[in-house]
């Protein structure tokens, strides 16, 4: 079996390596922000939209994988742009901070597609019907 063969079968072990990157990589960046009050809540939610996008696209991939469908490959290229945006924006919003977080219209924007990546995360990791 090769390794690109044993990977999709190890999923949490795969998951957690794709937190922890993320963690390792965006974390220290977001200590110096950690008083500036609701503007580390908007970080920290870029943040998380970022390691479930990649999540996301890791499941896509394995799902090509085991099915061999040509849709799960744009599905896993859809997934891997969000998590893309969603960095570039992470990068912005280090930059720009945030002073009437719940009056912006772009923190409004924000927490519209941090929604919707999670619904998509809920109805791919929930087993049963919703």
């Amino acid at each position: 079996m090769s390794i690109v063969e044993a990977i999709p079968r190890n999923k949490p072990l795969v998951i957690f390596a794709i937190i922890a990157i993320i963690g390792v990589a965006t974390v220290p960046s977001l200590a110096p922000h950690v008083f500036h009050g609701m503007h580390i809540v908007d970080l920290i939610m870029h943040q998380v939209g970022i390691v479930l996008a990649s999540i996301l696209t890791f499941l896509a991939l394995n799902s090509y994988f085991m099915n061999k469908s040509k849709k799960m490959i744009v599905v896993s290229i859809a997934f891997a742009l969000f998590a893309c945006a969603e960095l570039v924006q992470l990068l912005e919003s280090q930059k720009h901070h945030v002073l009437d977080f719940w009056n912006s219209p772009t923190e409004w924007a924000h927490i519209m597609l941090f929604g919707m990546l999670v619904l998509f995360a809920l109805t791919i990791f929930k087993r049963k019907q919703l």
